[in-house]
């Protein structure tokens, strides 16, 4: 009698099923690294925002403010951001950017999350002094990025 060969119906189930699990851990694993790379990205853009900022304040011989928000309006995907100065009584914006509203945003050294619709409390006035503070970010259950500005205008971003 001759042996058949091949798999087992058993066999390649569990071939199947080993390779759906190893499948499935490394999309999970590649989406939580998308969310550390998009943190890391903002965090760095933003640094390179706020040295412009205070940048511009003193060559421009005026206070730049930084104003970002905390909570998107119905639909929207993207929560902005952005640098103005007062011109005149009224507010112009030098410089915009955004964030995905699913970040979450935290203010101080201790991470208090902002609660309030806005947040402006960074400001570099045209001697290239600042009123500091700290931004942090982070996704939901994520490590929290941080950048803080001190009273020289200083800007330290920590991962």
């Amino acid at each position: 009698m001759k042996a058949e060969q091949g798999y087992t119906l058993l066999e390649l189930m569990l071939v199947l099923l080993v390779v759906g699990i190893l499948f499935s851990s490394s999309y999970l694993y590649r989406a939580n690294t998308a969310q550390h790379h998009k943190l890391g990205e903002l965090i760095d853009s933003l640094g390179v925002e706020f040295r412009w900022a205070r940048n511009r304040a003193v060559i421009d011989n005026q206070s730049y403010i930084f104003r970002i928000y905390s909570s998107p309006n119905s639909g929207q995907n993207e929560i902005p951001y952005y640098f103005y100065t007062i011109e005149e009584g009224r507010e112009v914006i030098k410089k915009k950017g955004s964030y995905p509203a699913h970040f979450l945003v935290y203010k101080t050294l201790d991470h208090q999350l902002i609660t309030d619709q806005y947040y402006e409390w960074i400001r570099f006035s045209n001697t290239s002094a600042a009123r500091g503070g700290t931004i942090a970010f982070s996704a939901p259950g994520s490590k929290i990025y941080s950048i803080t500005v001190n009273q020289l205008g200083r800007v330290r971003i920590e991962k």
